[in-house]
C-alpha cells in the first residue's frame, strides 16, 4: 500500500543524520476547507489512492462518526508523509470555537503553520484568534486562500484585508490568473512561471496580466530587500537577482516572521495543492530551525531551553491524551530534544514522578504503528499510565518544566444519567475517557443520585459529547436541559479573625488566623501574606488549600467564587501534631467562609462574543433575533458577501440560537459564540 511505502520512507529518513522534519499545522476558521486541503495533500503525497470527501464522510483525518456525519472536525488528527526531501508531520485541527482547546494545544508544538482562508469570506473571526496565537509563539506561517474556484473569490481583496488588519508582513507569493472571470491558473512570483489548470490547452498571459504580475513581483522583491542586505544591494543597483538568492532570502524572512507569504488555490485542484506543498517544505522551518520553547528549572526557577538536537538531554511536552476503545491511554508528545526509546524510564518534572515508557507509536489519523525509537522533532504517541496533557517529560538529571496548558472555564452544563442502573459503570468509564481526551470537558459525578454533570464550551460541544456516548460507546443515556455555568464574586471587602480550636483524633489543636478578602483579585483568585509573615511552607500550602476549598462553593447558589484576593494578616499555627496541617487548612476554610458571609456576594453569568456573517437579505431578521435574546450590537462591517456582525449576549439567552439562525436564513448565516467575560446577573 502507498501508506506503507510512506512509512518506510519516514523510517529511512530517521536513519539519516541530517533530517528535514517539519511539524506543520493546518489551521482555519470553520468551513475554510482545512480537511479538504489535508485530504488532497495525502492523495498527492501517495498516502491515499483517492481524496476523501467531507460531504460524503470519507475523510482520513475526520474519522470519528460524529465528524463524518456533521462535516466538522472535532479532534485534531496527525498524519505523516514524505514530500521532496522532507518528512512532514501534518496536523489537521478543528475550526469551530467550541473545540478551540484542540487548536490551542496543537499550536504549542508546531514548527510552522498553514492558515487557510476562504477566497469569498476572507479573514473571519476565528482566523484572527488563530493568527494572534501563532504570532504570540513566533510560529512561522503562510496563508492559503482556498476556494478560488468559487464565484466571488477575491484574492487581492483578501490579501489587502489580511495585511491591513491582521498580518502587516503578509505579501502575495502567487497571483491567480483569470480568463473570462474564471480562475484558470497561478503565477509564481519568484520564477514568474505560470501553472495552468488545463495544461494541454494553449495559454498566454495578456499584457495587462503580465504587468500585474511584474508589479506584484517587484513588491515582493522590495519587501525582501528591506530585510536582506544582499537583495537590497542588487535591487538598488538594478542588477539581476537570481532565483536561488530570492528563495534563500525568502526562506530566512519567513522563518524570522518578517515576511508572511500568501498563496492561492483550491482544495480540489491538484496543481495548486502541489504548489502549496512545495512552498511549505521549502520555506517553513524544520524542527531544528524553529524556535524551541523555554522551560523552568524546577530546582532554581531559572528559564532555559535545550538545543533541538538528538544529542541534547531528552525533553518532551505532552500536548494531548487519547484513550483507545480497549482502554489503553496514549500520550501525544512532541520531543523537543534528545532521544527516547521504548522501555525507557523518564522523569515527569511537574509531578516529580518517574514514568515508564511502555511502547511508542507513529500516529496516522486513527491508526498507530509501533516505533522503537524517537528523537528531537518527532511527534509520537506514548503508551503509559496516567500522563495528562501538559506533562513535561525529561531526564531527572536535566529537569525542565514546560509551560502548562491553559484550560478554559466551561460555560454550559447538562445532566447525563444512564437509562439503566446496570450501565452506570460503563457511562462513568466513557465520560472519563472523553474528559481525558478533551481537557476543556469537565465531568462531576453525583454519587448519591447516579447522575453526571457534564460541562463544556458550548451547546455544540455538549451535543457532540452526548452523540459520542450513544454512537461510539453504545450507551443509552437520559440528558437534561443545558444550564449556564455561573460564578460568584464578593460584593465588598471584609476582615475576620478566626480562632479554631478542635479535637483531632485525641489531639487538641488550636489555630488563630486573621485575614482580609477583597473583590479585586485575578479571575483565578490569589492568596498572599502580610509583610514579615512567613509561615512554614507546609502551613502556607495548607492555608492556600483551605482558601481554595472554601471559595469553590459560593454563598448564593454554590457556584465557585472568582476575583477574590485573600490577604493573610496574622497566623498562629498549632503546636506540633500529627494533624496540624489538617487543622490549619480547616481553620483557613472556616475563616474564608465567615469573611465571604460578611462581605456578601453577587452572581455572575457568562457573556458570549457573537461573530455572525450574514447575507444582506437576512440582516434585519438577524438583528431582530439578536435583540430578542438580550444581545447588543458592537459593530457591523461590510463583508465580501453581506454583513459581518459583532455582538454580545448572555449565554443563558443563546440556547437554540444557532438553530434559529439556520432556520431564518435557510442555512446561509454563519455563527460562532465564544466566551467574552462574566457579568453581574441583573436583578429581576
Amino acid at each position: 500500500m502507498a501508506k506503507q511505502q510512506v512509512e518506510q520512507d519516514v523510517t529511512n529518513l530517521q536513519g539519516k543524520r541530517a533530517r528535514q522534519l517539519k511539524n506543520i499545522g493546518i489551521l482555519a476558521h470553520v468551513d475554510a476547507g482545512k480537511t479538504s486541503i489535508t485530504e488532497r495533500i495525502l492523495l498527492l503525497a501517495g498516502v491515499t489512492k483517492s481524496a476523501g470527501n467531507v460531504d460524503e464522510g470519507t475523510t482520513v483525518t475526520d474519522y470519528l462518526s460524529v465528524e463524518r456525519q456533521h462535516g466538522i472536525t472535532v479532534k485534531s488528527a496527525a498524519v505523516r508523509f514524505h514530500w521532496a526531501d522532507s518528512e512532514v508531520h501534518l496536523i489537521d485541527t478543528p475550526g469551530h470555537v467550541d473545540f478551540g482547546m484542540e487548536v490551542d494545544r496543537v499550536i504549542r508544538i508546531l514548527d510552522g503553520a498553514v492558515i487557510a482562508l476562504c477566497g469569498v469570506s476572507g479573514v473571519q473571526a476565528r482566523t484572527e484568534i488563530i493568527a494572534k496565537a501563532c504570532q504570540k509563539r513566533a510560529i512561522s506561517r503562510l496563508y492559503f486562500i482556498n476556494k478560488m474556484d468559487r464565484t466571488g473569490a477575491d484574492f487581492f481583496g483578501v490579501v489587502e484585508t489580511l495585511a491591513k488588519d491582521l498580518e502587516p508582513n503578509a505579501i502575495a507569493l502567487q497571483v491567480p490568473v483569470y480568463e473570462a472571470n474564471e480562475w484558470v491558473g497561478i503565477v509564481d512570483l519568484i520564477s514568474l512561471q505560470t501553472y495552468w489548470e488545463d495544461a494541454s490547452r494553449p495559454h498566454a498571459l495578456s499584457a495587462e496580466q503580465q504587468l500585474a504580475c511584474e508589479r506584484a513581483r517587484s513588491a515582493l522583491i522590495e519587501r525582501l530587500a528591506e530585510n536582506d542586505e544582499r537583495v537590497l544591494t542588487l535591487f538598488a543597483t538594478d542588477k539581476e537577482i537570481t532565483q536561488n538568492l530570492l528563495k534563500e532570502s525568502l526562506a530566512a524572512c519567513v522563518r524570522k516572521g518578517s515576511i508572511v507569504p500568501v498563496l492561492c488555490g483550491s482544495a480540489f485542484v491538484d496543481y495548486s495543492i502541489r504548489l502549496l506543498l512545495d512552498v511549505s517544505v521549502q520555506y517553513l522551518p524544520s524542527y531544528n530551525e524553529a524556535p524551541t520553547p523555554e522551560g523552568i528549572d524546577p530546582s532554581t526557577g531559572a528559564s532555559f531551553a535545550f538545543e533541538p538536537s538528538p544529542d541534547a538531554p531528552f525533553s518532551a511536552f505532552v500536548f494531548k491524551t487519547t484513550v483507545a476503545a480497549s482502554g489503553e491511554h496514549y500520550a501525544w508528545a512532541r520531543i523537543w530534544s534528545g532521544r527516547l526509546h521504548s522501555g525507557k524510564k523518564v522523569f515527569e518534572a511537574r509531578s516529580g514522578k518517574d514514568v515508564q515508557i511502555r511502547k511508542m507509536y507513529g500516529i496516522f489519523a486513527d491508526e498507530m504503528e509501533s516505533v522503537p525509537n524517537a528523537e528531537a522533532g518527532d511527534i509520537v504517541a506514548i503508551e503509559t499510565s496516567s500522563l495528562e496533557g501538559g506533562a513535561s517529560l525529561c531526564e531527572k538529571s536535566h529537569a525542565i518544566i514546560y509551560e502548562k496548558l491553559v484550560i478554559p472555564e466551561p460555560v454550559v452544563s447538562l445532566v447525563v444519567e444512564p437509562a439503566a442502573a446496570s450501565e452506570l459503570a460503563a457511562l462513568r468509564d466513557a465520560l472519563a475517557a472523553l474528559a481525558t481526551e478533551d481537557s476543556s470537558l469537565v465531568v462531576k459525578e453525583e454519587r448519591e443520585t447516579g447522575r453526571f454533570i457534564v460541562s463544556g464550551q458550548g451547546e455544540l460541544h455538549l451535543d457532540i459529547v452526548v452523540e459520542r456516548l450513544r454512537k461510539e460507546h453504545g450507551l443509552k443515556v437520559h440528558v437534561g436541559k443545558p444550564q449556564v455555568n455561573c460564578r460568584e464574586r464578593l460584593r465588598r471587602s471584609a476582615r475576620v479573625s478566626e480562632v479554631f480550636d478542635h479535637d483531632f483524633g485525641g489531639e487538641r489543636l488550636k489555630v488563630t488566623i486573621e485575614l482580609e478578602v477583597r473583590p479585586e483579585g485575578p479571575e483565578s483568585n490569589s492568596v498572599d501574606f502580610a509583610e514579615g509573615l512567613k509561615p512554614a511552607p507546609h502551613f502556607a500550602e495548607a492555608i492556600r488549600k483551605g482558601v481554595e476549598s472554601a471559595l469553590s462553593v459560593g454563598p448564593l447558589a454554590g457556584w465557585p467564587m472568582q476575583e477574590v484576593a485573600t490577604h493573610i494578616l496574622s497566623f498562629q499555627p498549632p503546636v506540633q501534631g500529627r494533624s496540624a496541617d489538617v487543622a490549619v487548612e480547616a481553620a483557613a476554610a472556616q475563616a474564608i467562609r465567615h469573611a465571604v458571609q460578611d462581605a456578601g456576594a453577587v452572581l455572575l453569568e457568562p457573556v458570549m462574543q457573537l461573530d455572525i456573517e450574514c447575507p444582506e437579505e437576512y440582516f434585519g431578521a438577524v438583528l431582530g433575533a439578536i435583540g430578542a435574546r438580550a444581545g447588543h450590537i458592537e459593530a457591523v462591517e461590510d463583508g465580501p458577501w453581506g454583513k459581518n456582525i459583532s455582538a454580545a449576549a448572555p449565554m443563558r439567552q443563546l440556547f437554540g440560537f444557532a438553530t434559529e439562525l439556520r432556520s431564518l436564513s435557510k442555512g446561509r448565516v454563519q455563527f460562532q459564540a465564544r466566551f467574552k467575560s462574566n457579568s453581574v446577573v441583573p436583578s429581576p
